[in-house]
Protein backbone atom coordinates (compact mmCIF):
# COMPACT_ATOMS: atom_id res chain seq x y z
CA UNK A 1 0.00 0.00 0.00
CA UNK A 2 2.96 2.49 -0.06
CA UNK A 3 1.95 3.32 -3.27
CA UNK A 4 -1.10 5.59 -1.76
CA UNK A 5 1.69 7.26 -0.14
CA UNK A 6 1.79 10.82 -1.69
CA UNK A 7 4.75 10.97 -3.64
CA UNK A 8 5.85 14.16 -2.25
CA UNK A 9 6.07 12.92 0.87
CA UNK A 10 9.35 11.64 0.88
CA UNK A 11 10.93 11.85 4.78
CA UNK A 12 11.62 7.76 5.51
CA UNK A 13 9.84 7.46 8.71
CA UNK A 14 6.85 9.82 7.66
CA UNK A 15 5.92 7.83 4.94
CA UNK A 16 6.27 4.74 6.52
CA UNK A 17 3.53 5.55 9.40
CA UNK A 18 1.28 6.97 6.73
CA UNK A 19 1.63 3.34 4.67
CA UNK A 20 1.00 1.78 7.58
CA UNK A 21 -2.30 4.22 7.65
CA UNK A 22 -2.86 2.87 4.25
CA UNK A 23 -2.67 -0.57 4.60
CA UNK A 24 -5.12 0.07 7.33
CA UNK A 25 -7.84 1.75 5.28
CA UNK A 26 -6.41 1.38 1.90
CA UNK A 27 -5.66 4.84 1.46
CA UNK A 28 -4.34 7.95 2.95
CA UNK A 29 -7.43 9.34 5.27
CA UNK A 30 -8.02 12.99 4.92
CA UNK A 31 -10.66 11.91 7.69
CA UNK A 32 -14.49 13.51 7.64
CA UNK A 33 -12.86 16.71 6.13
CA UNK A 34 -13.11 15.19 2.59
CA UNK A 35 -16.35 13.13 3.02
CA UNK A 36 -19.52 14.38 1.95
CA UNK A 37 -22.77 14.55 4.31
CA UNK A 38 -24.18 16.01 7.25
CA UNK A 39 -21.44 18.26 9.32
CA UNK A 40 -22.59 16.95 12.32
CA UNK A 41 -21.72 13.54 11.77
CA UNK A 42 -18.32 14.66 10.31
CA UNK A 43 -17.40 16.31 13.46
CA UNK A 44 -18.78 13.98 15.29
CA UNK A 45 -16.10 11.33 13.71
CA UNK A 46 -13.60 13.87 13.97
CA UNK A 47 -13.78 14.37 17.58
CA UNK A 48 -13.82 10.85 18.56
CA UNK A 49 -10.17 10.19 17.62
CA UNK A 50 -8.86 6.72 19.74
CA UNK A 51 -5.34 8.01 18.84
CA UNK A 52 -6.05 10.85 21.19
CA UNK A 53 -4.07 9.86 24.50
CA UNK A 54 -2.63 11.34 27.75
CA UNK A 55 0.82 9.89 27.38
CA UNK A 56 2.31 9.20 31.41
CA UNK A 57 4.20 11.41 33.03
CA UNK A 58 7.87 10.32 33.29
CA UNK A 59 11.39 11.66 34.63
CA UNK A 60 11.73 14.08 32.40
CA UNK A 61 7.75 15.53 31.93
CA UNK A 62 5.22 16.35 34.26
CA UNK A 63 1.72 17.42 33.79
CA UNK A 64 -0.79 18.93 35.62
CA UNK A 65 -4.48 19.65 35.50
CA UNK A 66 -5.98 22.81 36.08
CA UNK A 67 -8.80 25.08 35.93
CA UNK A 68 -9.37 28.63 35.05
CA UNK A 69 -12.79 29.83 36.04
CA UNK A 70 -14.06 26.98 34.06
CA UNK A 71 -11.27 26.75 31.50
CA UNK A 72 -9.55 23.29 31.65
CA UNK A 73 -5.87 23.38 31.51
CA UNK A 74 -2.43 21.47 31.56
CA UNK A 75 0.44 22.27 32.14
CA UNK A 76 3.52 20.52 31.29
CA UNK A 77 6.57 20.83 33.53
CA UNK A 78 10.73 19.77 32.82
CA UNK A 79 11.42 18.37 35.78
CA UNK A 80 15.01 19.49 35.53
CA UNK A 81 13.91 22.71 35.52
CA UNK A 82 12.03 25.34 32.98
CA UNK A 83 12.34 28.93 32.24
CA UNK A 84 9.39 30.48 30.63
CA UNK A 85 5.77 29.40 29.66
CA UNK A 86 3.86 28.64 26.08
CA UNK A 87 0.21 29.13 26.65
CA UNK A 88 -0.74 26.67 23.58
CA UNK A 89 -3.44 26.14 21.46
CA UNK A 90 -4.11 22.63 20.31
CA UNK A 91 -4.75 21.35 16.58
CA UNK A 92 -8.06 20.32 15.02
CA UNK A 93 -9.52 22.81 12.86
CA UNK A 94 -11.01 24.53 15.57
CA UNK A 95 -13.68 21.65 15.31
CA UNK A 96 -11.78 19.35 17.24
CA UNK A 97 -9.53 18.25 19.70
CA UNK A 98 -8.93 18.84 23.14
CA UNK A 99 -6.24 18.34 25.95
CA UNK A 100 -5.53 14.97 24.58
CA UNK A 101 -4.78 14.97 21.05
CA UNK A 102 -1.43 17.05 21.32
CA UNK A 103 -0.09 15.78 24.66
CA UNK A 104 2.37 14.00 23.32
CA UNK A 105 3.54 17.11 21.09
CA UNK A 106 3.11 20.18 24.05
CA UNK A 107 5.11 16.88 25.88
CA UNK A 108 8.36 17.03 23.34
CA UNK A 109 8.16 20.77 23.03
CA UNK A 110 8.14 21.35 27.11
CA UNK A 111 10.91 18.90 26.96
CA UNK A 112 12.87 20.34 24.24
CA UNK A 113 12.73 23.88 24.58
CA UNK A 114 13.13 23.68 28.27
CA UNK A 115 9.97 25.90 28.66
CA UNK A 116 6.64 25.18 30.69
CA UNK A 117 3.96 24.48 28.17
CA UNK A 118 0.49 24.98 29.51
CA UNK A 119 -2.48 23.32 26.75
CA UNK A 120 -5.66 25.26 26.65
CA UNK A 121 -9.14 23.36 26.18
CA UNK A 122 -10.54 26.08 24.20
CA UNK A 123 -14.38 26.56 23.09
CA UNK A 124 -15.15 24.53 19.53
CA UNK A 125 -16.55 25.42 16.08
CA UNK A 126 -19.31 25.16 15.20
CA UNK A 127 -21.07 25.10 18.53
CA UNK A 128 -18.61 28.41 18.83
CA UNK A 129 -17.48 29.79 16.06
CA UNK A 130 -14.97 32.51 15.51
CA UNK A 131 -13.77 34.18 18.32
CA UNK A 132 -14.96 31.60 20.83
CA UNK A 133 -11.26 30.01 20.89
CA UNK A 134 -9.30 32.98 20.11
CA UNK A 135 -10.99 34.52 23.45
CA UNK A 136 -10.69 31.35 25.65
CA UNK A 137 -7.02 31.28 24.87
CA UNK A 138 -6.54 34.85 25.43
CA UNK A 139 -8.60 34.17 29.57
CA UNK A 140 -5.62 31.46 29.50
CA UNK A 141 -2.80 33.47 28.64
CA UNK A 142 -4.56 36.48 31.40
CA UNK A 143 -4.80 33.35 34.36
CA UNK A 144 -1.13 32.81 32.97
CA UNK A 145 -0.01 36.80 33.77
CA UNK A 146 -1.39 36.49 37.14
CA UNK A 147 0.59 33.68 37.89
CA UNK A 148 -1.57 30.61 37.72
CA UNK A 149 -1.93 30.12 41.04
CA UNK A 150 1.78 30.25 41.30
CA UNK A 151 2.91 27.91 38.80
CA UNK A 152 4.29 30.40 36.24
CA UNK A 153 6.40 33.75 36.26
CA UNK A 154 4.01 36.19 34.73
CA UNK A 155 7.25 38.00 33.38
CA UNK A 156 8.03 35.27 31.38
CA UNK A 157 5.71 34.70 28.46
CA UNK A 158 4.65 33.30 24.87
CA UNK A 159 2.10 31.98 22.92
CA UNK A 160 2.64 28.50 20.70
CA UNK A 161 -0.25 26.37 19.09
CA UNK A 162 -0.49 23.96 16.42
CA UNK A 163 -2.49 23.94 12.96
CA UNK A 164 -5.63 25.60 13.77
CA UNK A 165 -4.02 26.35 17.40
CA UNK A 166 -1.23 28.17 15.43
CA UNK A 167 -3.81 30.34 13.84
CA UNK A 168 -5.25 30.94 17.65
CA UNK A 169 -1.69 31.68 18.66
CA UNK A 170 -0.91 34.05 15.53
CA UNK A 171 -4.08 36.03 16.26
CA UNK A 172 -3.18 36.53 20.60
CA UNK A 173 0.01 37.65 19.47
CA UNK A 174 -1.52 40.81 17.22
CA UNK A 175 -4.16 41.45 20.61
CA UNK A 176 -0.56 41.89 22.77
CA UNK A 177 1.18 43.57 20.20
CA UNK A 178 -1.81 46.22 20.55
CA UNK A 179 -2.22 46.38 24.21
CA UNK A 180 -5.24 43.96 24.34
CA UNK A 181 -3.77 40.97 25.82
CA UNK A 182 -0.67 40.30 28.25
CA UNK A 183 2.49 41.05 26.95
CA UNK A 184 4.26 37.77 25.32
CA UNK A 185 8.55 37.48 24.40
CA UNK A 186 7.48 34.76 22.07
CA UNK A 187 4.78 33.40 19.04
CA UNK A 188 5.50 29.33 18.34
CA UNK A 189 3.46 28.78 15.08
CA UNK A 190 3.74 25.19 13.91
CA UNK A 191 2.45 24.70 10.82
CA UNK A 192 -0.40 27.05 11.12
CA UNK A 193 -3.17 28.34 9.62
CA UNK A 194 -2.62 32.46 8.61
CA UNK A 195 -5.31 33.17 6.34
CA UNK A 196 -8.62 32.55 4.46
CA UNK A 197 -8.63 29.24 2.25
CA UNK A 198 -7.70 30.74 -1.12
CA UNK A 199 -7.53 27.69 -3.75
CA UNK A 200 -5.25 29.38 -6.61
CA UNK A 201 -2.43 29.20 -3.45
CA UNK A 202 0.06 27.24 -5.57
CA UNK A 203 0.27 25.35 -2.42
CA UNK A 204 -3.72 24.70 -2.16
CA UNK A 205 -3.29 23.63 -6.08
CA UNK A 206 -0.62 21.08 -5.30
CA UNK A 207 -2.11 19.57 -2.51
CA UNK A 208 -5.49 17.97 -3.18
CA UNK A 209 -5.93 15.12 -1.79
CA UNK A 210 -4.29 11.69 -0.52
CA UNK A 211 -2.77 13.45 2.15
CA UNK A 212 -3.46 14.25 6.03
CA UNK A 213 -4.72 17.85 5.27
CA UNK A 214 -6.12 18.72 1.66
CA UNK A 215 -7.60 21.72 0.30
CA UNK A 216 -10.56 21.05 0.61
CA UNK A 217 -10.31 19.71 3.84
CA UNK A 218 -8.78 23.06 5.25
CA UNK A 219 -12.15 25.01 2.95
CA UNK A 220 -14.34 22.85 5.30
CA UNK A 221 -12.82 23.48 8.50
CA UNK A 222 -13.17 28.13 8.17
CA UNK A 223 -16.72 27.33 7.05
CA UNK A 224 -17.11 26.05 9.95
CA UNK A 225 -15.24 28.43 11.95
CA UNK A 226 -16.14 31.28 10.42
CA UNK A 227 -19.53 30.82 8.89
CA UNK A 228 -19.98 34.70 8.35
CA UNK A 229 -16.95 35.07 6.12
CA UNK A 230 -18.48 35.86 2.79
CA UNK A 231 -16.60 38.64 2.18
CA UNK A 232 -13.12 39.98 3.79
CA UNK A 233 -12.10 37.44 6.44
CA UNK A 234 -11.63 39.04 9.55
CA UNK A 235 -7.91 39.92 10.74
CA UNK A 236 -7.93 37.85 13.85
CA UNK A 237 -9.19 34.60 11.95
CA UNK A 238 -6.83 35.20 9.17
CA UNK A 239 -2.99 37.34 10.49
CA UNK A 240 -1.44 37.15 7.93
CA UNK A 241 -3.92 39.85 6.44
CA UNK A 242 -2.76 42.56 9.48
CA UNK A 243 -1.80 45.48 7.45
CA UNK A 244 0.97 46.29 9.79
CA UNK A 245 3.12 43.60 12.12
CA UNK A 246 5.76 46.10 13.59
CA UNK A 247 6.39 45.65 16.89
CA UNK A 248 5.22 41.29 17.43
CA UNK A 249 6.53 39.74 19.61
CA UNK A 250 9.39 37.71 18.17
CA UNK A 251 8.24 34.68 15.77
CA UNK A 252 9.14 30.82 15.50
CA UNK A 253 7.20 29.69 12.79
CA UNK A 254 7.56 26.14 10.94
CA UNK A 255 6.26 24.55 7.80
CA UNK A 256 5.74 21.15 6.21
CA UNK A 257 6.41 21.71 2.24
CA UNK A 258 3.78 18.90 1.54
CA UNK A 259 0.81 20.94 3.03
CA UNK A 260 -2.15 23.33 1.74
CA UNK A 261 -0.90 25.49 4.19
CA UNK A 262 2.70 25.85 3.44
CA UNK A 263 2.82 29.51 1.29
CA UNK A 264 0.90 31.27 4.00
CA UNK A 265 3.24 30.48 6.84
CA UNK A 266 6.04 31.35 4.60
CA UNK A 267 4.88 34.70 3.54
CA UNK A 268 3.65 35.49 7.20
CA UNK A 269 7.64 34.62 7.98
CA UNK A 270 8.79 37.30 5.22
CA UNK A 271 6.24 39.83 6.38
CA UNK A 272 7.64 39.65 10.17
CA UNK A 273 10.80 39.88 9.25
CA UNK A 274 10.65 43.13 6.89
CA UNK A 275 8.97 43.98 9.94
CA UNK A 276 11.78 44.34 11.63
CA UNK A 277 10.13 41.36 14.01
CA UNK A 278 13.44 38.64 14.65
CA UNK A 279 11.43 35.91 13.13
CA UNK A 280 13.04 32.13 13.25
CA UNK A 281 11.59 29.78 9.92
CA UNK A 282 12.11 26.03 9.56
CA UNK A 283 10.44 24.54 6.37
CA UNK A 284 10.72 20.86 6.64
CA UNK A 285 11.12 18.95 3.20
CA UNK A 286 9.06 15.86 2.18
CA UNK A 287 6.69 15.83 5.34
CA UNK A 288 2.93 16.77 5.34
CA UNK A 289 0.64 18.76 7.62
CA UNK A 290 0.17 16.94 11.09
CA UNK A 291 3.87 15.20 10.98
CA UNK A 292 4.50 17.01 14.34
CA UNK A 293 1.61 15.25 15.74
CA UNK A 294 2.38 11.61 14.31
CA UNK A 295 4.24 8.91 16.72
CA UNK A 296 7.62 9.98 17.24
CA UNK A 297 9.71 10.58 14.47
CA UNK A 298 13.27 12.08 13.35
CA UNK A 299 11.38 14.83 11.41
CA UNK A 300 9.39 15.71 14.50
CA UNK A 301 12.53 15.57 16.61
CA UNK A 302 15.19 17.71 14.45
CA UNK A 303 11.88 20.61 13.94
CA UNK A 304 12.08 20.58 17.86
CA UNK A 305 15.50 20.84 17.98
CA UNK A 306 15.94 23.52 15.39
CA UNK A 307 13.96 26.19 17.12
CA UNK A 308 14.53 25.13 20.55
CA UNK A 309 17.27 28.05 20.92
CA UNK A 310 15.13 30.48 19.60
CA UNK A 311 12.29 29.72 21.92
CA UNK A 312 14.73 29.43 25.20
CA UNK A 313 16.40 32.87 23.43
CA UNK A 314 13.09 34.67 23.83
CA UNK A 315 12.91 33.85 27.62
CA UNK A 316 16.65 34.47 28.55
Amino acid sequence: MTDSVHPAITDPAVRAHLARLAAQAGTIPSGATDADGDDAARVAVLRANPSWIRSPDDERIESIDMDADGLALRLYRPRAGHRGTLVFAHGGGWVAGDLDNNDALCRALADTTGTQVMSVDYRLAPEHPFPAGLDDLERALRFAADGADGLVDPALLGVAGHSAGGNLAAALALRSREGRAPGIRCQVLLCPVLDAPDPERPSYRAHTENLPLTARGMQWYWGLYVPDAAGAAPVEAAPRRATDLAGSAPAVIVAASVDPLSDEAEEYADRLTASGVPTTFVRREGVPHLFLVFPSTPARDEVLAQIAPAVRAAFG
